[in-house]
C-alpha cells in the first residue's frame, strides 16, 4: 500500500481521512509488512489461513487454501471486514498470486486459481482530475478455473464454471460456463454444464 493509495483512499472516502496518518497508519503498514513479507512465506496453509481470518478479518473456509507468496492488498482489517474478503470451501489460490481486497473480493467454492494470477478490485480513475482510486468488487463464482498469469480487473463477475485462459485480461463479466482468452478476454468456447460436479481436494495443513 503506497502513500498515493492512502491519500487517494482518504479523498474518495472522507470518513477514513483521519485513519490515513499517525498511529493507525503505522499499524496498518506494519500489518501489511507482516502479511506480505513474513506470513506469506510460512509453509503452513493452516497458519496463513488463520492469520487472514483472525488478523485481516477474512472469511475463509477451513478446506480452502492460499499458497505461498500470495500478496494480499488491503487498507486495513476494518475495511476488509466491511467490504468483504471471502474464499469458499476447497478453493485454492496459487503461488505468487495477488488478491486485491480493497474493493471487496468473493471467491466461491471449488475455485482453482493458478500461480501468479492478479485479481484487482481498485484502480485509479484516469479521467478524474484528482486521479482518485475507485473501488469495485470482484466476484468469482463456484467451480471457476483461472489460468496462470491471468488478470481480473475491478468490477468483474466470473460466472459459475467459467474458464479464464492463461494470460487473459478480463475487463467485463464472464457468463457461466464460458471459456475466455486474450487481451481483452473474449469468449472462445464453453464448458459442458453437466461436467461441473467435481469437488477439489482442498488444502493440506503444511508445506505449501
Amino acid at each position: 500500500m503506497t502513500v498515493v493509495d492512502e491519500q487517494a483512499r482518504a479523498a474518495a472516502r472522507p470518513e477514513e481521512a483521519a485513519a490515513s496518518s499517525g498511529p493507525r497508519l503505522f499499524a496498518v503498514r506494519s500489518l501489511n509488512y507482516l502479511t506480505n513479507h513474513v506470513v506469506c512465506h510460512v509453509p503452513s496453509f493452516a497458519l496463513r489461513r488463520s492469520w487472514y481470518r483472525r488478523v485481516l478479518g477474512a472469511e475463509i473456509a477451513r478446506s480452502a487454501g492460499v499458497h505461498l507468496r500470495c500478496y494480499v492488498w488491503f487498507y486495513g482489517p476494518r475495511q476488509t471486514r466491511r467490504d468483504g474478503f471471502h474464499i469458499g470451501a476447497r478453493s485454492l489460490v496459487g503461488r505468487s498470486s495477488c488478491l486485491d481486497v480493497r474493493g471487496g473480493l468473493t471467491i466461491g467454492e471449488d475455485v482453482s486459481i493458478s500461480p501468479e494470477v492478479a485479481i484487482i478490485t481498485a484502480a485509479h480513475d484516469v479521467e478524474d482530475p484528482g486521479f482518485r482510486v475507485v473501488d469495485r468488487p470482484v466476484v468469482i463464482e463456484d467451480h471457476v478455473y483461472i489460468g496462470m498469469r491471468a488478470t481480473i480487473l475491478p468490477g468483474v463477475t466470473v460466472g459459475r464454471g467459467a474458464v479464464v485462459a492463461a494470460g487473459a485480461v478480463v475487463t467485463r463479466d464472464v457468463p457461466p460456463f464460458a471459456i475466455v482468452a486474450g487481451v481483452p478476454a473474449r469468449q472462445i468456447g464453453s464448458r459442458p454444464e453437466e461436467a461441473i460436479v467435481y469437488e477439489l481436494p482442498g488444502a493440506p495443513a503444511l508445506f505449501e
